[in-house]
């Protein structure tokens, strides 16, 4: 439970703090006179004044008001709001010694099997980049007007923007414009959030609204898809009520390409997409890469999603076995594999979390990708364990799970050839990762 810090009870004079180290989330960890305490916008090795922020559970949060001895990589934010905003948390430090830090916790976290070599970071834009996004929104009476944008860091409150750097430019220019939309319409205080979604040519904004809409709504909503060039989507329940109001083609579906396997790839915007589209393609190359994948290789891709990974493998593979425990997904990647033309692919839903999961034709393959969520593939290793692929490449959000599920491997009989970070979340404090795994020892070098 966080519990904010009444104004009237924070103490104006303040000691400096040194900041010995700085966490996997991001935050400084120093002490005062009194005790250790977790510092917001601090870095490792700098000395700063702070106010206390918020308590959670026995935690004291501070947040930097003044920097009196800085790190060498402490940069000046390019967002004026970097320092209330959660969308970011990072934005103070370097991008590249973002990279750096951000592997020195991979490399702590896989201490116990650690690998035979490094790759290469793989690096993108730090700007623009996020294609897909959760904004909240909020009717503040106070401040008589509608905030749109991400929550403030470690507190429940809309941080106040007019802009974001990180979004794709076709929203994230156009956030001041969204409030005053907001503020038009008849259910302006009951409009909790935006979902974001951008392809390579288009933009989908779906609102969700817990009241009914009026005509005036609508229009004004079409007005604003018409003026701004990006298409309206509304949801008034669950998911699937979400509906296409603006353009009226009847065409619920955005798309993105990955030129080098000349493949394109339809999706909702609701569907799970990466978000960061200049890595993805580069992470898509270093994986086939790592899987020395050739045209006789039969391969499984666990948590396929829409096919991300699955259609540019069976552009080489032989066949490929992609399993999604979200129906929809696994009808979407049906769709694209029909859409380019690819015939050597079977999606199957089934939920790989379960104990022991059944997964058909897996006495086929000799080669597995696995892109799994943020708690990692535990019982899909397990099952690897006993039955044994030549390659294995392990693409993670989650590096604590990447480390608990390598160790699985590895008892098993697999050797850890090589891992490296995947900048995939630019100032944020999400380390994105690549893992590479044989059984029969032979390693493969990619190139830089």
């Amino acid at each position: 439970m966080l519990v904010e810090y009444p104004m009237a009870k924070r103490i104006k004079n303040f000691d400096p703090i040194e900041i010995e180290t700085l966490g996997l989330h991001t935050e400084g960890y120093g002490t005062t006179l009194d005790e250790k305490v977790v510092v917001l916008g601090a870095l490792s090795e700098e000395t700063v004044i702070a106010e206390p922020y918020a308590k959670k559970r026995r935690k004291h949060i501070y947040k930097t008001i003044n920097v009196v001895r800085s790190n060498a990589d402490r940069v000046e934010p390019e967002c004026a709001a970097a320092d209330k905003c959660g969308g970011c948390s990072l934005q103070h430090f370097d991008p590249v010694a973002q990279i750096g830090f951000k592997h020195k916790h991979l490399v702590s976290l896989l201490d116990e099997t650690m690998p035979n070599g490094w790759l290469q970071p793989l690096e993108g834009p730090v700007s623009a980049y996020r294609s897909k996004a959760r904004l909240g929104v909020k009717f503040v009476e106070k401040k008589g007007k509608v905030l749109v944008g991400f929550r403030e860091k470690m507190k429940p409150y809309i941080a106040e923007i007019t802009s974001c750097g990180v979004l794709r430019a076709s929203v994230g220019e156009r956030i001041d414009a969204l409030a005053k939309l907001v503020e038009q319409l008849s259910v302006c205080r009951s409009l909790p959030q935006i979902e974001v979604a951008v392809g390579d040519t288009e933009t989908a904004l779906v609102f969700r609204h817990l009241e009914a809409l009026v005509d005036d709504d609508l229009a004004l909503f079409k007005r604003f898809g018409a003026e701004h060039s990006v298409s309206i989507y509304l949801q008034p329940g669950n998911e699937q009520s979400v509906h296409k109001v603006f353009p009226a083609d009847g065409h619920e579906r955005l798309s993105y390409s990955l030129p080098e396997f000349d493949l394109v790839f339809d999706f909702h915007p609701m569907d799970f997409i990466q978000i960061n589209q200049t890595i993805n393609r580069r992470m898509i190359g270093l994986a086939i890469e790592l899987l020395a994948l050739q045209p006789e290789d039969n391969v499984f891709d666990a948590f396929c999603g829409i096919g991300n990974f699955s259609l540019p493998l069976a552009t080489i593979a032989r066949s490929v076995i992609g399993i999604e425990a979200s129906v929809s997904s696994v009808q979407r990647a049906g769709e694209n594999a029909d859409r380019n033309g690819i015939k050597n692919t079977t999606f199957i839903a089934a939920d790989l979390f379960a104990e022991s999961p059944d997964i058909p034709g897996l006495q086929s393959v000799n080669k597995v990708l696995l892109d799994p969520p943020r708690s990692g593939a535990e019982e899909v290793c397990k099952k690897l364990a006993s039955h044994k692929v030549e390659r294995l490449v392990y693409v993670s959000c989650n590096p604590v799970t990447l480390a608990r599920d390598a160790k699985i491997l590895i008892e098993s009989g697999y050797c850890l050839e090589k891992a490296g970070v995947i900048d995939m979340f630019p100032h944020t404090n999400h380390v994105e990762s690549i893992a590479c795994f044989s059984y029969d020892g032979q390693a493969v070098n990619p190139s830089e």
